[in-house]
C-alpha cells in the first residue's frame, strides 16, 4: 500500500532540511526538529546526512548526543571528499601520462553542481574510457598498485579496483547501455573527445559535455530503480537541473531529444516535478506540465522506503526486485545464471559446470531465505512490493522487460 507522505513527520522534516540546505535563498531555515534521532537515521539511510551542515552548526544546544554524532558525520563526509578527490586526481594524472582520455561519471561530476560539493557523500570513483582503451587502461592500473576487486568479466560494463581505501570503477560503457547499442556507445565516446574540464576547490577533472552528463545522471537513476533508489541520486539530478542546464538550448535542443530517443524523457520529467514538489527545486523544465502528480508521489514513496542502494529494505527488500522478472522466465534464468557465475568458484574454474550456475544460485537463494528466517508471509509481501514496483516503472514510461534502460532507433 502506498504511504501517505504528508502524514510522515520524519520525512517532512527531512524534506524541509534539504530544501533549506540546497536552496538557502528560497527555503526557510528549520527552527527545531521533533525527533532528531529519526531524522538523522533517515538522512543517513539516504546518504544525505551531511548536506545540512551549515544549519547543524547553529544547533549546539539541541539534543547534544545526536548533534555530536551528526556533526561528526558531516566532518567525516568532508574528510572523505578530500581523500576521494585526491585519489581521483592521482588516477587522472596516471591516465594522462599514458595518453588515455577519460571522463568522471557521477561522483565529482554530480557534486560540482551542489552549493558545497564537499558535503555530497562520495563513494567510488567512476570513470569512462573508450572501449579501445579498456585493456590498456586496466593494465596501467594493475601495474601501478590498483588491486582488482573481482575476476574480470568482459560482458560487464566495468572493472572494479581498490587503492588506498578508495574504490575505482573503470567503465567502457554506461551501465544501462547494452553492448550492442552502437549508437549510444559511440555517442558517449564522442563525449570523451568533447570533454570539459571542471574545477571544485583545488581539484580539476574532466566531465562529459553538459547534455551527456545529464543523460548519464538519468541513466543512473533508472539503473537503481530495481535495487533501490535513494535521495542522493535524485538530488544529483535536481542540482544538475538547477545549476548546469541553464546553458542556451541544453534542455530543449540537446538533452530532451536524447531522453526522448532513449525512453527516459518521462522519467526525467517526473523526477524534476517530484523535486519541485518535495525538495524545493525552483526550476521548471518544458514538458513538466504533462507529469501525473500521483506518479511523483508514488516514486517518492518508493525512494523513502528503499533508501540509498536499498539499504533500508535489507535482505528481504532485494526479493521484490526479483519479482520484476517473473513474467519472463528466460530473464529469471539469465539473472540466476549471472549470479551463479559470480558466486560459484567451481564454475569459474571448471567450464563443464558453468551451464548449471543458475541452479547453484537458485539453491543459494533458498538457503539464504531459510537462514534469515524469511517467512511465506514476508515473501508474499515482497511479491506485492515487486508488483507495485513494476507498475511504477511502467508509469514512468520504462520498459520493464529490458535491463538496458535505453533504446535507440
Amino acid at each position: 500500500m502506498k504511504m501517505d507522505l504528508s502524514k510522515n513527520k520524519t520525512y517532512l522534516e527531512v524534506f524541509r532540511l534539504l530544501r533549506a540546505a540546497l536552496f538557502p535563498a528560497d527555503g526557510e531555515q528549520p527552527q527545531h526538529l521533533e525527533d532528531w534521532n529519526a531524522v538523522f537515521r533517515e538522512m543517513q539511510a539516504q546518504s544525505v546526512a551531511a548536506l545540512p551542515y551549515a544549519w547543524l552548526k547553529e544547533q549546539r544546544e539541541r539534543e547534544p548526543e545526536v548533534y555530536s554524532a551528526w556533526l561528526t558525520r558531516c566532518l567525516q563526509s568532508q574528510a572523505r571528499w578530500v581523500k576521494v578527490m585526491s585519489g581521483q586526481s592521482q588516477l587522472l594524472a596516471l591516465l594522462e601520462e599514458n595518453g588515455i582520455e577519460c571522463v568522471i561519471l557521477k561522483g565529482a561530476a554530480a557534486a560540482m553542481a551542489y552549493p558545497n560539493p564537499s558535503l555530497r557523500q562520495m563513494g567510488d570513483v567512476d570513470f569512462l574510457v573508450r572501449r579501445s582503451d579498456r585493456d590498456r587502461a586496466a593494465a596501467i592500473l594493475e601495474e601501478n598498485g590498483y588491486s582488482l576487486e573481482h575476476e574480470k568479466d568482459e560482458k560487464s560494463h566495468h572493472y572494479g579496483y581498490t587503492k588506498g581505501g578508495i574504490s575505482f570503477e573503470l567503465h567502457w560503457r554506461i551501465g544501462v547501455v547494452h553492448d550492442s547499442n552502437e549508437k549510444l556507445l559511440s555517442l558517449f565516446e564522442e563525449g570523451i573527445a568533447r570533454r570539459e574540464i571542471r574545477e571544485t576547490g583545488a581539484f580539476s577533472f574532466p566531465v562529459l559535455p553538459v547534455e551527456l552528463n545529464g543523460l548519464a545522471l538519468v541513466f543512473h537513476i533508472n539503473q537503481h530503480l530495481r535495487s533501490g533508489l535513494g535521495l542522493r541520486q535524485i538530488i544529483d539530478w535536481m542540482m544538475y537541473v538547477d545549476q548546469l542546464s541553464d546553458a542556451a538550448g541544453v534542455w530543449t535542443e540537446k538533452l530532451r531529444p536524447l531522453l526522448r530517443e532513449t525512453g527516459m524523457e518521462k522519467l526525467a520529467l517526473c523526477v524534476s516535478v517530484m523535486c519541485q514538489r518535495f525538495l524545493g527545486l525552483p526550476k521548471t523544465l518544458d514538458g513538466c506540465e504533462t507529469v501525473d502528480p500521483a506518479v511523483c508521489g508514488e516514486l517518492m514513496s518508493y525512494i523513502m522506503e528503499k533508501g540509498n542502494f536499498g539499504r533500508k529494505s535489507g535482505k528481504t527488500g532485494k526479493i521484490s526486485s526479483v519479482y520484476l522478472d517473473m513474467s519472463n522466465p528466460f530473464r529469471v534464468i539469465k539473472r540466476l545464471q549471472k549470479g551463479g557465475m559470480t558466486r560459484w568458484k567451481a564454475a569459474k574454474k571448471h567450464r563443464i559446470l558453468r551451464p548449471f550456475a543458475w541452479a547453484y544460485q537458485a539453491g543459494s537463494i533458498r538457503r539464504e531465505l531459510k537462514r534469515n528466517h524469511i517467512s511465506a508471509k514476508e515473501m508474499s509481501n515482497q511479491h506485492a512490493q515487486g508488483v507495485r514496483q513494476r507498475e511504477l516503472m511502467k508509469a514512468l514510461g520504462l520498459d520493464v522487460e529490458r535491463s538496458i534502460g535505453a533504446r535507440t532507433s
